[in-house]
């Protein structure tokens, strides 16, 4: 029997079986599925194509969320879940934690902590370089990376009228491990494209709040693509091609106030 038809064969089984809690029992229950009923299960007429769109843990339990509506199964969430550890423990091998679900992002940064303040040397009080960013632990079929900093508190945290873009990049190679301190066009990983920030520039343009602690949110976005060139883009025209493409995402969040 080959892999894809016992992957559809999978999907054609009875769900009889209780919810159960830990995350062995869940494993047991789908591999009971998978082996006490695969017998009694009929042809799926799911093509093989389908297969091929199977490029991460969360890809996988919608395709095999799909394939029971398709299929008329009546699956509960449950029943879903299982299955669907159990085809990636079997067959996919994709990063998971111990419950199953997809291992996150790892996105920091040795110059600011999570939630703390951005030296002033990243800053317009400084000398409004990039801090160093750095990720691991990137979804199974990443193809590239974006980053879009920005500061949702513009212009005053008691009373925000606007979202200030900072930042925009994308096609950053899901080879590389981050970016390092004040990097420039020139030595951007390869591949990377710029889009405009707020300042109607490309590049970085650190904090520069006019009134009170404003915070700048700096997100990771993981695609299972490599975008076509957006010709500068904005944060939204960029937002808009990622759409349907976003297979994980980070974000770290450092704030600032000008003395």
């Amino acid at each position: 029997m080959t892999i894809h038809k016992a992957i559809f064969l999978t999907l054609g089984m009875a769900a009889t079986l209780v919810t159960l809690q830990s995350h062995s029992q869940d494993l047991n229950r789908g591999s009971m599925l998978y082996e006490n009923h695969c017998l009694q299960c009929h042809e799926s007429k799911v093509h093989i194509r389908e297969q091929r769109k199977v490029r991460s843990l969360g890809n996988l339990k919608k395709q095999v969320n799909r394939w029971a509506k398709e299929l008329n199964l009546g699956w509960r969430d449950e029943e879903t879940r299982d299955v669907s550890r159990y085809l990636n423990q079997t067959f996919y091998k994709f990063a998971s934690d111990n419950r199953g679900n997809p291992m996150p992002i790892n996105f920091k940064s040795s110059t600011f902590e999570h939630n703390g303040e951005i030296p002033v040397k990243y800053t317009c009080d400084g000398n409004d370089v990039s801090p160093t960013l750095s990720w691991s632990n990137l979804p199974d079929g990443t193809k590239s990376l974006a980053l879009i900093v920005d500061d949702p508190d513009a212009p005053d945290p008691a009373a925000p009228k606007m979202t200030w873009v900072h930042w925009v990049l994308y096609n950053m190679p899901s080879k590389d491990a981050g970016l390092a301190e004040a990097v420039t066009a020139a030595n951007l990983p390869s591949g990377t494209k710029q889009g405009l920030n707020d300042w109607k520039k490309t590049g970085y343009g650190g904090p520069c709040p006019p009134i009170g602690r404003h915070r700048y949110f700096h997100k990771l976005y993981a695609l299972d693509s490599i975008l076509p060139d957006l010709n500068k883009p904005t944060k939204s025209a960029l937002k808009r091609a990622m759409q349907g493409h976003i297979i994980g995402q980070a974000e770290l969040m450092g704030t600032y106030k000008r003395r």
